[in-house]
């Protein structure tokens, strides 16, 4: 067996081995994904077809003539086939089997019955009557146990089930002495009705005026006018009812009961015989013989043309697979290779452009998903559903990109996406133009998605963009104006209409399971309704002051260095939720109160000001807040030295046993532009606080001081800041800082209001002045 020290030495191994530069495992999960859409999205490409000439579409003009290499059938469109097919299958007749021994069964059962009857003569009521109050309810238990008897015995011996009143009825006529009269009149109209043919479906499913009867084994013509439905038999029996002696109650029940379709649908032969009907109709309908001229040089690509073009295609590919011969291979291979060159046109921007990104395999995985999803729908609407390719919803893919990543991933992938479509819709890029072009514009459409609705704006772009589309599409192909507006209608506009939607929900999923945080979710973030925000103002007000204070600065830098500010202003309001735990011992939280270190060793101290990343962090895994946000809680410290507390340590100190690592915190340093941009805010603000006659120059040099210290400790080194950013940070302070201290006007005061306030003017010209 392999010790686990072993297998950890293996994998160390691995990891410290290297391939195009990343490590040996990083390398292999890359390598997965994209060999996964190497071989995927070729299986969706159509099979059987040479696309030689692809770029000759309907209403083009070539430029070269064509001659067939040999002769081959001229295919009917999809249309002209499906609707020939139709044609065939509603041609053949339903087949219905007749049994004609039923009319002898049902006769046997209705005799029984009577028999059954005419053994057990019911007393009259005449009888009935004559009997005292003391026997009648003796009398009429005994009845009803009779009659549930006779009940059964028919049941036994015929099959069929009468109701109680039917067998009353029926017992009181075997009780008179005309009975045998009655069961010949029975008879006799049971007889007449078991002749007739009668169907165990309705008529009004049959569509044809004739079927397909078989009896004894014999097929034959009949019309359908001469069958009966359940229907047609009801209103017959209603009308012998009423042109005899019977009771209603008696003669319907019992040819309900009796009569059975002599006359049933043979279903799963009707659609055998249906199916082989569709499948003898050919699909060509005419015949190019060798050498014929099929299109001539300069000459317009009609209708008809096209169609023997695509046929020459399809013959191509079936003799080449029939021959065995080496091209189809290679036309296999070719579908391979353009699918991985459009793929590596994403590998290296991303490598190049996006590195981040490209480091993270959930991210790459993502991007992979939306590809196969993207290309997948499409193959499955042009392919098994054989809707038209104009309703492929290709702005879905785009405007998922564009929001969970950045609007130069969507257009790149929007370019890729379109080119593995074409391939899907027949190498059509006229297509592949239109899939770019509409692609490119639902990105702007929801760049900076701030409100809801913003949907609605999209909408209307992508409703613009497929109008230009199609009517350049049009012009170049000779379509006339009320065949552009049909293809505009029927397909473009619910597609236009429905993406936008189809991506605001699916972007909700997308965004949970790989833990990517959009603006939408940001701007829900941002409400200071939020529970864990609303709480920090309830019990650490002066955080809560601070934190707004915070995300003022940062949006105002993040701004000027054109970094995230929606991410950085909604990164500062949580920043220091885990001063909420305890929130007297930080200052801006001690207000008219002591001072909670004082009692309290240094070390001490620095614990309960370190602890409060530690409790941001949990409070934040508490309300589910994002990565991207939780980010912010170690990072705008750093490993920052808790100075005052460090300082005092050393005073207070007999010996030199004081560690600078127990004053730090914990960390790590600012891993992106708006962590670092935070840090920074989060030390002018406090910092700027302490200035007793804050002037913009006073200010821009605290500023410019602290923002260089924290570049000397190195604490900005993984933040990607340069100095350029830096000096943008500097005068996007400046202009938020300027706002809050500026210069204030002293009102004028009266003579009699001076002398109280002596003391304490300077307090009295900050209480009366304007903000």
């Amino acid at each position: 067996m392999v010790s686990s020290s072993g297998k950890k030495g293996f994998l160390n191994s691995l990891k410290k081995r290297k391939v195009a530069g990343l490590p040996l495992p990083e390398a292999a999960i890359k390598s997965g994904l994209f060999l996964s859409l190497v071989i995927i999205i070729p299986l969706m490409f159509p099979s059987g077809r040479s696309f030689k000439y692809t770029d000759l579409t309907e209403g083009s003009i070539t430029t070269k003539k064509v001659i067939a290499p040999f002769t081959f059938s001229v295919l009917k469109t999809a249309s002209d086939l499906e609707a020939d097919r139709l044609d065939a299958r509603n041609a053949v007749l339903s087949y219905f089997s007749f049994n004609d021994t039923l009319k002898s069964v049902q006769v046997r059962r209705l005799n029984r019955v009577l028999d059954r009857l005419a053994r057990k003569r019911m007393p009259t009521t005449s009888v009935r009557s004559t009997r005292t109050d003391s026997n009648r309810s003796n009398l009429q238990a005994a009845d009803s146990i009779s009659r549930a008897n006779i009940q059964n015995d028919i049941i036994d011996i015929a099959g069929i089930t009468l109701s109680l009143e039917t067998i009353d009825n029926l017992s009181a006529a075997a009780a008179k002495q005309d009975f045998p009269k009655v069961r010949e009149m029975l008879n006799n109209e049971i007889i007449s009705l078991v002749q007739k043919y009668y169907v165990d479906i309705p008529k009004s499913s049959i569509t044809q005026d004739k079927v397909i009867l078989i009896r004894t084994g014999i097929e034959e013509d009949f019309l359908v006018a001469d069958l009966i439905d359940k229907t047609e038999m009801q209103r017959l029996a209603k009308e012998r009812e009423s042109a005899t002696i019977y009771s209603e109650d008696m003669f319907r029940p019992l040819v309900n009961a009796l009569l059975i379709p002599n006359v049933n649908f043979m279903k799963d032969l009707s659609e055998k015989h249906r199916t082989d009907a569709v499948d003898a109709v050919p699909p060509g309908k005419d015949l190019v013989y060798e050498n014929e001229r099929i299109v001539d040089a300069n000459e317009r690509i009609t209708k008809d043309i096209y169609q023997k073009l695509v046929s020459l295609e399809f013959a191509i590919a079936e003799r080449s697979e029939e021959a065995g011969d080496f091209r189809n291979i290679l036309s296999h291979m070719g579908k391979y290779l353009l699918t991985a060159l459009i793929l590596i046109i994403y590998l290296i921007y991303l490598s190049a452009n996006r590195p981040g990104i490209f480091r993270d395999n959930r991210k790459l995985l993502l991007i992979t998903l939306l590809i196969i999803l993207q290309v997948g729908v499409g193959a499955l609407i042009v392919g098994p559903l054989g809707w038209p390719s104009f309703l492929i919803p290709t702005t879905i893919s785009s405007m998922l990109l564009g929001i969970l990543f950045d609007p130069g991933i969507g257009l790149i992938g929007t370019v890729v996406i379109a080119l593995l479509l074409a391939g899907i819709t027949g190498f059509d890029y006229s297509f592949a133009v239109l899939a770019m072009f509409v692609g490119i514009v639902s990105i702007y459409s929801v760049t900076r998605i701030r409100t809801r609705n913003q949907i609605l704006k999209a909408i209307l772009y992508v409703l613009s963009a497929y109008i230009i589309v199609v009517f350049t599409l049009g012009t170049l192909r000779y379509q006339g104006f009320e065949e552009m507006f049909q293809i505009f209608l029927y397909y473009l506009l619910p597609n236009a209409v429905l993406s936008p939607f189809i991506t605001y929900m699916m972007l909700g999923v997308f965004e949970r399971l790989f833990d990517i945080t959009t603006d939408v979710t940001l701007l829900e973030l941002s409400d200071l309704n939020h529970p864990l925000l609303k709480e920090l103002s309830v019990k650490a007000p002066g955080t809560f002051h601070h934190s707004i204070i915070v995300g003022n600065l940062s949006e105002s830098a993040a701004l000027t260095i054109g970094a995230n500010s929606l991410l950085a202003r909604v990164g500062s309001y949580y920043h220091d939720i885990g001063k909420i735990v305890k929130a007297e011992y930080f200052v801006e939280n001690q207000k008219n109160k002591l001072n909670k270190h004082e009692g309290l060793a240094p070390n001490m101290s620095a614990l309960i000001l370190a602890s409060h990343v530690k409790n941001g962090m949990e409070m934040a895994e508490k309300f589910k807040l994002p990565q991207i946000i939780r980010n912010f809680i170690p990072e705008h410290h750093g490993k920052n030295l808790m100075s005052y507390f460090y300082s005092k340590a050393l005073d207070e100190a007999e010996s030199g046993d004081v560690h600078e690592t127990d004053y730090r915190y914990p960390g790590p340093s600012p891993r992106s532009k708006e962590t670092a941009i935070v840090m920074l805010a989060d030390t002018v603000e406090a910092a700027t606080k302490t200035l007793s006659n804050p002037s913009a120059g006073r200010l821009r040099k605290m500023v410019e001081e602290l923002v260089e210290k924290r570049f000397l400790e190195g604490e900005l080194d993984d933040s990607d800041l340069t100095m350029r950013d830096l000096k943008g940070i500097i005068d996007g302070f400046m202009s938020v800082l300027l706002g809050i201290y500026h210069q204030r006007i002293e009102y004028p005061k009266r003579e009699e209001e001076k002398k109280p306030h002596q003391n304490n003017s300077n307090k009295e010209k900050n209480s009366k002045s304007d903000s």
